[in-house]
């Protein structure tokens, strides 16, 4: 401590108060709560702070989370933490093991809690218990100034008289289960969101997306039969992990999309779709013009529909800068994986035929070949992408276990020995 005029300065006590929020909000719930004991001044500094976090950490210092005592106890210290706060509750994150529907009635208590707190951030994360999930408490569609909703394991439904979430930007459900009129009474009611995350969840088997301000939308699903994007003019990010009943599907999907630049996939499309024009055309109806990411994930190279898919992505993005495409191991050695390779370049070579030559890779940077074996279809793939794209400036082959140091040498001596129309290039197998 400095001294002036004989008395030991303070720096900190007469520091604004939201300055000394941060550096509350910065500590474990409990660790601010023992600042109380510094000085008058700090007594009751961190009952007001804007953050509440009950996470494992929490957990573990409140004595464990293991038995039912253990979580009694600590539920016991997360009421007695919100009895002693006495400010707007800005952000709340409750999560921790064995946080279950068991303890439904206790969540119904925090959320009537915070629903008088001015809440914009609410992160709840639960465990499954027999198959149950927690039923959220309606009280919470009053938190009118919610910017921010996480969910985990949890079944809502909105009351009659739910209004809206004017405000919300990121909603992010995991293994919910959504009310049947999902769309038509919860997101059209969302109008500023931004960000939109259903990972594992169930619920009606139609989505009709109408998000005007969406930008960025990662979906894995179950039982789901449509999804549509009826109203998403902004949608930038898209990542689909999911089996789609019909290839035309994503197709039409895709075509309503036109502001794209990042789609990720991670799906295989069902092997016993016959080929033909309808299913997958050579090109989509309107290219994606913006798209620059492409990363393709476990597609089964054994179906000539994902072949065919994967080449209409291609050429239907003419400004493609980063191409990744992760193979299925377990499918590469079977003959029909190698017709599936053969049918791909020999789509890509004629589309480059095409018009003065010019080609679909004219813009890639970057090609990822991810889960490499070291096949004659891998080869042929780099050989074309090498061949073809004019300002590439790397190919990277990340490790794979099931690739030995032998076959790795053999696979990049081959590579050298191809023609690379890229002055730049570098081909990067990375060992670590």
């Amino acid at each position: 401590m400095k001294r002036v005029c004989g008395r030991s300065a303070d720096r900190i006590t007469n520091l604004p108060e939201d300055v000394l929020h941060r550096v509350l909000v910065s500590l474990p719930i409990k660790d601010a709560a023992k600042t109380s004991i510094l000085s008058t001044k700090w007594r009751h500094h961190w009952r007001s702070i804007p953050q509440l976090v009950f996470d494992r950490s929490f957990a573990i210092e409140s004595g464990g989370f293991r038995t039912t005592d253990m979580r009694s106890k600590l539920m016991f210290n997360i009421y007695k933490a919100m009895l002693l706060h006495d400010g707007p509750v800005a952000k709340f994150l409750l999560s921790f093991p064995g946080l279950s529907p068991r303890y439904g009635n206790e969540i119904d208590e925090v959320v009537l809690y915070l629903s008088r707190r001015g809440l914009q951030e609410f992160k709840l994360s639960c465990a499954a218990f027999d198959g149950r999930k927690y039923k959220l408490h309606s009280s919470l569609f009053s938190c009118l100034q919610l910017n921010l909703l996480t969910l985990r394991h949890c079944e809502f439904r909105q009351p009659s008289w739910f209004v809206g979430f004017s405000k919300l930007t990121v909603l992010l459900l995991s293994d919910v289960t959504l009310p049947s009129d999902f769309c038509e009474n919860f997101l059209l009611k969302c109008p500023m969101l931004k960000t939109l995350r259903l990972t594992n969840c169930d619920g009606p088997s139609n989505l009709n997306i109408v998000a005007p301000c969406l930008e960025r939308f990662c979906f894995t699903y179950r039982d789901l039969q449509k999804i549509c994007f009826n109203c998403t003019p902004v949608l930038l990010s898209l990542r689909l992990c999911r089996n789609f009943e019909k290839t035309a599907d994503m197709v039409a999907l895709l075509a309503s999309i036109t502001e794209l630049q990042e789609f990720r996939v991670d799906f295989q499309l069902p092997q016993h779709l016959t080929v033909g024009d309808s299913d997958v055309p050579i090109r989509l109806p309107t290219p994606l013009h913006r798209l620059k990411l492409l990363h393709t994930r476990n597609l089964d190279f054994s179906s000539l529909e994902t072949a065919h898919f994967l080449v209409c992505l291609i050429i239907s993005s003419p400004n493609l800068r980063e191409l990744t495409i992760k193979l299925d191991p377990s499918q590469q050695n079977q003959p029909s994986t190698n017709n599936a390779a053969t049918s791909i370049l020999s789509l890509l070579e004629a589309e480059s035929r095409q018009g003065s030559g010019s080609c679909c890779l004219q813009q890639l940077r970057e090609f990822r070949i991810e889960k490499c074996l070291g096949t004659q279809m891998e080869l042929d793939l780099v050989k074309f992408v090498l061949a073809t794209a004019p300002i590439l400036k790397r190919i990277y082959i990340p490790r794979w276990h099931k690739l030995s140091s032998e076959k790795v040498i053999e696979f990049m001596k081959e590579v050298k020995r191809y023609r690379r129309i890229s002055k730049d290039v570098e081909v990067i197998y990375d060992s670590k």
